[in-house]
């Protein structure tokens, strides 16, 4: 069973994401489908399993960052109902493998099991990707915000 490794909770005054009243503009996102623009745009263009190697070897040298990929888009709907329902941002171990990390030296670490995850303050994802265990979010706050 997954569970959150570490969390930083931005705002807690107000529920958001899935099972929540929808606050945000338009319709609500299709919170059930990896394919749903909406709610998970970002990684699925940026992190997802139809890419390519090439892209995120690419990315990772260019942006001088780790570049994680997921195997399989259903994680990333499971890591929108594990996180609490609040903007912050947080770290889950899915305790079996959910991807892989290309790094900028062009070497890639399969087989990885966490992952960060960002939720907007309407509930959406703004960023999730595969990362290596030993990660810490103070780490990763220089980078979210580029993502």
């Amino acid at each position: 069973m997954a569970e959150i490794i570490e969390q930083d909770i931005i705002d807690s005054s107000v529920e958001v994401g899935s099972g929540c009243e929808w606050t945000g503009r338009g319709t609500e996102p299709q919170w059930n489908n990896p394919k749903s623009t909406k709610a998970y745009d970002h990684i699925a263009r940026h992190h997802g399993p139809k890419l390519k190697p090439n892209e995120l070897m690419g990315r990772a040298a260019s942006t001088k960052d780790d570049q994680g990929q997921w195997l399989d888009s259903e994680d990333w709907i499971i890591a929108e109902q594990l996180i609490p329902k609040y903007r912050g941002q947080y770290i889950i171990d899915f305790q079996r493998f959910i991807g892989r990390v290309y790094h900028p030296n062009g070497t890639i670490t399969e087989n990885v099991s966490r992952a960060f995850i960002q939720r907007n303050i309407d509930g959406t994802l703004n960023c999730g990707y595969p990362i290596l265990n030993g990660v810490i979010l103070r780490k990763l706050n220089r980078r979210s915000s580029d993502e």
